[in-house]
């Protein structure tokens, strides 16, 4: 199969982003004299996966997601007079520093350049990341940032990717593959709009979903094998 375009996911895929929310979040924590532990990090963890679920549900909104979840935190942590949107905002503008790429993906992309038309299509809140794909090293490689916030729809809404193909001019889907982390926002969401799929699994975990991926890679070197 010969893929033109290739719409890769930030967080988790390109972005080792696991790194950045550590630093971003003991940042956080320290200004408000808290020390970071990994137990309050897993707490966190486990609040903002449990908003990005009801966010992508439709559930909640990008706005309640991004309050709720400091104000859960701080209020477990025992400090529920920090105001969690300006914890929010301060949180993202440290997040926006961490650049830090997943393994194999400046080489993927460098690979992939000039045989195919790279593009990030990406849920995450656009004042930290077009910040931090704008200080990485894959910035050159990558033609065109879709950030759901700005778009009005978010994966894995078939209206989001229909925008994309839109934006980037693609009438023929069989030349798209969408490579991501989440079954539930890339992977669905690129079945329902009628593209193939690339799940990136580095950690072998079961997939218990009904979401069916095209591919499934454990690194993303092995995408070069799909796509060239």
């Amino acid at each position: 199969m010969s893929y033109y375009y290739i719409l890769f996911d930030a967080d988790g895929t390109l972005f080792d982003f696991d790194n950045a929310e550590m630093y971003a979040l003991s940042d956080l924590l320290a200004k408000y004299g808290v020390e970071i532990t990994e137990e309050r990090h897993a707490l966190y963890r486990e609040i903002n996966r449990a908003k990005w679920r009801g966010f992508e549900a439709g559930e909640i909104t990008r706005e309640q997601l991004q309050s709720s979840r400091f104000r859960e935190l701080f209020g477990s942590l025992g400090r529920p007079d920090v105001d969690a949107e300006t914890a929010n905002a301060e949180y993202l503008d440290l997040l926006a520093d961490g650049s830090h790429l997943t393994d194999g993906a400046l080489e993927v992309c460098r690979s992939l350049y000039g045989r195919c038309e790279l593009a990030i299509v990406t849920n995450g809140i656009a004042r930290s990341q077009i910040r931090r794909v704008g200080k990485s090293e894959i910035r050159k490689y990558i033609s065109k940032v879709f950030v759901s916030e700005e778009i009005g729809f978010s994966k894995p809404n078939p209206l989001y990717f229909e925008y994309v193909l839109g934006k980037m001019q693609i009438t023929d889907k069989p030349s798209v593959l969408v490579v991501g982390d989440s079954l539930g926002a890339d992977i669905l969401g690129g079945a329902k709009s009628g593209l193939d799929t690339c799940w990136f699994n580095p950690r072998g975990v079961a997939n218990d979903t009904g979401a069916v991926p095209t591919y499934e890679i454990r690194s993303l070197r092995e995408l070069t094998d799909i796509v060239i």
